[in-house]
């Protein structure tokens, strides 16, 4: 008959990764899945190995920085995922039907900011303002209640983690860099060339693309996904 690891052993198997600097859930059941299949499979070939030396010698095979390279390189292919999806849906406003209502979107902002070419920049700095302000406020609250739920299941995913930290991404990178570059480039300019016009109006509808894609579709399908991993893991 073959030794199979006791319930307690399993608890103290997720006890051994918390103590190992791994907070979240899901990537405590993967590690303890692993240990105790690699546990098992040192009992088939000497069941008397004590359970203690057989978790010791599968922790060793981590490296010196134990679990914390395994959890980096999660959250690295989690990031990766999530950049990829934004730059996707980025680029579907390129294919029709979306380029035409880019098209239009684009001209639309250039003639307003040729209407008025002394006030272009401030124009440009009130929408971006607006629109930075509203989506801060959603990703502070979008944050909220993740942290929120997660005191109230007093767990946490890696998903939720890096989900938050994506959502907010655009707020920091998007808005205030972004027009920093602009303003500095064109400071010096009273009146807009048409060349200055075009490069504004690129940068305030990469903007506002930006922003919509992140609140209409990237939060929808990051919700999704943590609800999927908390289902995922609500039995483990």
């Amino acid at each position: 008959m073959e030794k199979r690891l006791t319930n307690q052993q399993i608890d103290q198997l997720f006890t051994f990764t918390k103590k190992h600097y791994v907070e979240h859930y899901d990537v405590q059941v993967e590690l303890v899945d692993h240990l105790a299949n690699a546990i098992e499979d040192q009992w088939k070939e000497n069941p008397n190995i004590l359970f203690q030396d057989a978790l010791q010698t599968e922790f060793k095979k981590f490296g010196i920085f134990g679990f914390t390279g395994l959890v980096e390189e999660k959250q690295a292919e989690l990031h990766s995922y999530y950049y990829k999806m934004i730059w996707n849906e980025l680029v579907k406003f390129l294919s029709i039907p979306k380029v035409l209502l880019t098209v239009v979107l684009y001209f639309g902002l250039f003639n307003l900011l040729k209407s008025f070419p002394t006030f272009s920049d401030l124009i440009l700095a009130i929408l971006i303002l607006i629109t930075f302000i509203y989506y801060a406020f959603d990703g502070i609250r979008f944050n909220y209640l993740i942290k929120k739920e997660q005191k109230k299941k007093n767990q946490s995913w890696l998903l939720q983690s890096v989900a938050s930290q994506v959502y907010m991404f655009p707020v920091m990178v998007c808005s205030g860099s972004w027009y920093s570059l602009l303003s500095s480039f064109f400071s010096d300019q009273k009146i807009f060339s048409d060349f200055a016009l075009h490069f504004m109006s690129i940068f305030g509808l990469v903007h506002l693309i930006t922003i919509f894609i992140m609140i209409f579709i990237i939060k929808p399908k990051l919700k999704t996904e943590i609800i999927k991993t908390e289902k995922r893991f609500q039995f483990a």
